[in-house]
């Protein structure tokens, strides 16, 4: 009885405390298309890369809507993201981006709301971390277009409370 006892102790011991994952969810690497350790080239210049047509930049983006999301996904079947603003200024003006949201919040400039303008990436703070995990691309007046876990690709909005309260920054990449 008291053998029964004891190993009781030690598995509601073991549970509470050493329960927790020791391994870490990576993305699979088929789906990455930029290494983790990106790095912004020492001569990239926003100014010398491509402008955004405004009127080209909604019909791009309307073509997108409604797309489902994707963890990794950069295609009409889902995307995250990062995708999203990948195909996007792909499609636009042939841009290539860093994959992850963190890493295309290194290029550029920053720009206030006030002067931010429609083709700007507007990022995200969130997680455990609170580091930028969000990106999407700016529209103009205080709306913004991205791939939402919930509704797929969207426009939102910078007065809604959630994104007012996730606000990281926008940056300017392009003319």
């Amino acid at each position: 009885m008291r053998k029964c006892r004891l190993l009781f102790a030690a598995c509601v011991l073991f549970f509470s405390i050493g329960c927790a994952p020791t391994v870490r969810y990576t993305r699979p690497s088929r789906q990455s298309t930029a290494p983790s350790s990106y790095k912004v080239p020492r001569n990239w210049d926003y100014r010398k890369h491509y402008k955004v047509p405004p009127a080209r930049l909604t019909s791009i983006i309307k073509k997108h809507l409604g797309t489902p999301y994707r963890y990794g996904g950069a295609s009409r079947r889902g995307m995250d993201c990062s995708g999203f603003v990948n195909v996007v200024f792909k499609e636009l003006n042939r841009a290539k981006l860093p994959r992850s949201s963190r890493a295309m919040s290194k290029l550029g400039k920053s720009v206030t709301l006030k002067d931010a303008k429609a083709g700007d990436l507007i990022f995200f703070r969130g997680g455990a971390f609170n580091r930028i995990n969000h990106v999407g691309i700016y529209t103009g007046d205080k709306q913004f277009a991205h791939a939402s876990r919930k509704k797929g690709v969207t426009y939102s909005s910078l007065d809604n409370d959630y994104y007012r309260k996730h606000f990281a920054g926008i940056r300017r990449l392009f003319k």
